[in-house]
């Protein structure tokens, strides 16, 4: 109810009196919205970039109607446009320092519309209506860092509509830039002034009876559950729909099945049968898509290949191999070079310098371990000096004697017999080429060419053992047949050569022999 003035008869009533009963009726009814607490922006008012073409000023919806918290209606009969370059007070909004942002905030507040002037007895003139209206006011923060700035306090007396955010250098306010998070909307009640009877729930237990404790303790309860502090489902209690190999129907099956079927190590169904793997390149070999158990029996076959291959595994200049002693090279094939270039070598200190000899006992003279190199050179200075030394009796012949009958043979003088530098004629065969090399088995190879063309092409063959040649040559073996040898005439300007082939025709590696001879010089 409202409070009231009693009005007797005769009373001669003053301006100030009429309107003091127009005030109490009209704060009854303000009264009544505060107490029951009603208040925002019940409908309008909707911020939006200006239209047809954006600039520093918002639009507003209409109609609008709202509350604010003395109870005063505030009512917007048509579309608003709000210019935010400037604040209530006239001050400009732009940013004025680079990398800075500022926050703008439209505020919606009570006023009143004077309108129907007249003129009292005093010869004032008064306005007769004074109609419910409105004001928006533009209210700015400090500048501030891009990400930190203010936003602008709310007001008692007023209410928010929208925030808006403004950056250095801005000539548009988009939707982009209109911030409804803070917007002071409409509330009927307040949440703690609505009771609630929770004696039958069985979760919720709020601390008061209000929708507000209600919605507070519902907020915990799943936050709880959210985050999985409290209240978690059990797997047991989450349905799962069967998928790929998966045949059970809830969450805690499905785990339970899936771990069984990857962790199984049943032949012809492992675990790795069901975990795919996409296609690897290499060279030589490359993984096709598929499964983790069809690759790792792939990769296993081409490994238990590649370690039981008799021959044809690697390169020699494949394999690293550390220096060692006089050896500086560091894979297979170049120490082996070096080996044998060094052991070829007739340097003093190469070749029969860097083979080793054990201690050789004798009398009277012995020698003792050293290379090969300084047991020859021991040798010959003992054979030198027993040679030259003068400790020879009658037993012995001195150089240039002439033993018995030495100069003979089967009676023969040996002037008898051709000199050994006698050369055979024409009829003769000579030996123009030799050399041996492995073979693997299938492979043709060139192995020289000639300027004469050879009358015979011999071949023979060793097997191998551990890649060394066996001590048997075969002249005609079993595998002669699968050795082919042949000589292809060349042609180039006018000359002729001749290029001897061979081809192993056999499945095993053989270490062949290949000798050309021509008759006559």
């Amino acid at each position: 109810m409202a409070d009231r003035v009693d009005f007797y008869f005769r009373q001669r009533v003053t301006e100030a009196e009429l309107d003091l009963a127009c005030e109490l009726l009209e704060q009854a009814d303000r009264d009544l919205a505060a107490d029951i607490g009603i208040y925002g922006i019940v409908t309008g008012a909707v911020p939006t970039q200006h239209s047809p073409v954006p600039d520093l000023t918002v639009d507003l919806t209409s109609p609008t109607r709202a509350y604010d918290r003395l109870g005063q209606r505030i009512s917007i009969g048509t579309d608003q446009t709000v210019d935010c370059s400037v604040d209530l007070v006239g001050i400009p909004t732009a940013v004025a320092t680079p990398g800075n942002e500022r926050w703008l905030a439209l505020f919606l507040r009570f006023d009143r519309q004077l309108s129907d002037p007249r003129t009292d007895g005093n010869a004032q003139q008064v306005y007769f209506r004074r109609d419910e209206s409105f004001e928006i006011a533009v209210r700015q923060a400090p500048e501030g860092a891009l990400g930190a700035g203010t936003k602008v306090a709310l007001q008692q007396d007023e209410l928010l509509i929208c925030d808006l955010r403004l950056v250095h250098g801005q000539g548009q306010i988009l939707d982009a830039d209109i911030d409804l998070g803070r917007r002071q909307a409409f509330i009927f009640a307040e949440g703690d002034a609505v009771a609630v009877e929770s004696g039958t729930w069985n979760t919720l237990q709020p601390l008061v009876e209000t929708v507000q404790a209600a919605l507070d303790e519902t907020d915990a309860e799943l936050t709880d559950h959210f985050t999985g502090a409290a209240r978690r489902h059990p797997a047991t209690a989450i349905d799962f729909a069967p998928h790929a190999f998966i045949a059970a129907v809830t969450v805690q099956a499905a785990l339970v099945e899936l771990l069984d079927k990857l962790l199984t190590t049943a032949a012809g169904d492992p675990g790795s049968k069901r975990v795919g793997a996409d296609a690897a390149a290499g060279t030589p070999h490359a993984l096709g898509p598929g499964t983790v158990d069809s690759q790792l029996s792939q990769l296993l076959a081409w490994l238990n290949a590649h370690v039981g291959a008799i021959s044809g595994a690697h390169n020699a200049s494949a394999i690293a191999a550390l220096p060692h002693n006089y050896v500086s090279a560091t894979n297979v094939q170049a120490q082996l070079q070096e080996i044998v270039d060094d052991l070829e070598s007739r340097s003093s200190t190469r070749g029969a310098a860097l083979v080793g000899n054990a201690t050789m006992s004798g009398s009277p003279h012995s020698l003792s371990s050293n290379s090969v190199r300084s047991h020859l050179t021991s040798l010959l200075s003992l054979l030198n000096g027993h040679i030259n030394g003068g400790d020879h009796d009658a037993r012995y012949y001195n150089v240039g004697s002439q033993v018995d009958d030495a100069d003979t043979l089967d009676g023969q003088h040996a002037s008898a017999f051709a000199l050994a530098g006698h050369d055979h004629d024409g009829r003769y065969m000579r030996r123009t080429y030799l050399q041996s090399d492995v073979f693997a088995a299938g492979q043709s190879r060139v192995m020289t060419t000639l300027e004469d063309r050879p009358d015979l092409v011999t071949v023979s063959y060793n097997y191998l053992s551990s890649g060394l040649p066996q001590a048997t040559t075969y002249i005609r073996g079993a595998l002669t047949p699968d050795i082919r040898a042949w000589v292809t005439k060349q042609s180039s300007s006018g000359d002729k050569d001749y290029e001897i082939t061979v081809q192993n025709l056999s499945s095993s590696e053989l270490y062949i022999n290949v000798a050309a001879y021509r008759v006559g010089t």
